[in-house]
């Protein structure tokens, strides 16, 4: 019974391992979401690993701005990276004159939503007609979910409250009912056209509709109206540039070699130490290194140098927590503990060895995200995504299968480099 207890657990962990290799290297669209699952070898590189493209924007600050131009221009710096950090691991963002900006991204395209802009809200459409509610008369954004109504809910200052009342009472006398709403001054295209059939004086709105499908699409349309309250515009008439990778070629496939090579070492170290004990062991490690692998393409990880530097000392952490659990048992072997006896006697202090380390490790981690370096950050939040597969087989995994392992082999300590203590007689 125990040896085909030990048998199921041994294929259920190797089919998954299967399973995960061959998700490595596939991707798919998931039935019935908008979501595209990447497998690790599809996952987007980073700009210093695969370039992308920039773009130099001119940069205008609204008539009622209040405040230093130069001021205007680092909110809008700090917002714009704000944007690109919700997508892109190493997007940059940065003012490359006294009024121009410069944008570099791992892609084929800019998002016009991470753009800073103005906000103009109209009775009439087109250039000419006057702007009755800009981004100085609102208070604050957010997305709203009304019911099963996806939209954004829109709090306007005390000024804004009765602009808007006087725009929102003659769009709704008017024929169209209809008020435009611009952004970037795009006077072709509006931004958003609700409909208005009453005068609204609440100081408050809540905008559906105008493309608004789902709580993403609200998120970005929210997104792109915080952003005009700045009070700064940007344009520009260049087309985009292409950027070179840092690294290149050679450092991807060297990321790959070495990535291999660590795994491999690994195996190899821990055969050596512990013999057959030892590649049971790590058939937990490479399921704790798929696991993380799959985390990563289904947060759409952006690979980048410090990402994978992070990834790869989180696999190196959890190797050493494995080899800590079968030097326990060894020690406790030497000490006079029958061979099987000490494979569930060495658990307990293990374990609590082990969760120590784990949580002090994932503290001191998180705490260094709030180190302003991006690269830092990259790293620490790459190691974090390994801690849930590290957590889950260093204190299971690996002495589940270790002690599945005694139902093939009940004394003999040669199989797995067992010594018994100078001296020392077997002991309950």
């Amino acid at each position: 019974m125990k040896k085909k207890r030990a048998i199921r657990n041994y294929v259920l962990v190797s089919i998954f391992i299967v399973l995960s290799l061959l998700l490595t290297f596939i991707s798919f669209p998931v039935p019935g979401t908008n979501y595209n699952y990447l497998g690790i070898g599809n996952l987007h590189m980073g700009l210093e690993l695969n370039g992308g493209i920039k773009n130099t924007y001119n940069l205008e600050v609204a008539d009622w701005y209040e405040g230093n131009k130069m001021d205007a221009y680092n909110k809008t710096v700090e917002r714009i990276q704000y944007l690109l950090d919700l997508n892109y691991s190493d997007a940059k963002v940065y003012l490359c004159s006294d009024n121009k900006i410069t944008i570099e991204v791992p892609d084929t395209s800019i998002n016009k939503n991470y753009l800073v802009g103005l906000i103009e809200m109209k009775s009439e459409s087109g250039k000419d007609a006057e702007a009755k509610v800009t981004g100085q008369d609102i208070a604050s954004v957010k997305y709203m979910l009304s019911g099963t109504t996806h939209g954004v809910y829109i709090e306007f200052t005390e000024k804004g409250k009765e602009k808007f009342a006087k725009l929102t009472k003659e769009v709704a006398s008017s024929d169209k009912q209809t008020m435009y709403i611009y952004m970037d001054k795009d006077y072709e295209n509006a931004f958003s056209e609700p409909k208005v059939t009453e005068e609204n004086s609440y100081g408050y709105t809540f905008i559906s509709g105008s493309g608004i499908t789902n709580k993403k699409t609200g998120e970005e349309y929210a997104r792109k109206l915080e952003s005009s309250l700045i009070g700064v515009n940007m344009s520009t008439e260049l087309d985009p540039i292409e950027v070179k990778g840092t690294f290149g070629n050679a450092t991807k496939i060297a990321i790959y070699v070495t990535t291999v090579v660590i795994v491999i070492a690994c195996v190899i170290i821990g055969v050596i130490l512990f013999r057959e004990l030892g590649l049971v062991s790590m058939l937990s490690y490479i399921f704790a290194l798929m696991v993380s692998v799959i985390i990563s393409a289904l947060c759409d990880m952006q690979v980048t140098f410090a990402g994978w530097i992070g990834f790869m000392l989180g696999f190196v952490f959890n190797y050493f927590l494995h080899m800590f659990y079968l030097n326990r048992v060894k020690k406790e072997y030497a000490m006079g503990k029958k061979f099987i006896v000490s494979f569930t006697s060495a658990y307990k202090p293990a374990l609590f060895n082990i969760l120590d380390v784990l949580l002090i490790t994932t503290g001191t981690v998180l705490l260094t995200m709030i180190v302003p370096s991006n690269a830092i950050r990259i790293m620490a939040l790459n190691f974090v995504i390994t801690i849930p597969a590290t957590a889950f087989t260093s204190l299971f995994l690996n002495k589940v299968l270790a002690v599945d392992y005694t139902a093939f082999n009940l004394r003999n300590e040669k199989k797995v480099n067992f010594v018994r203590g100078d001296e020392i007689d077997e002991v309950e």
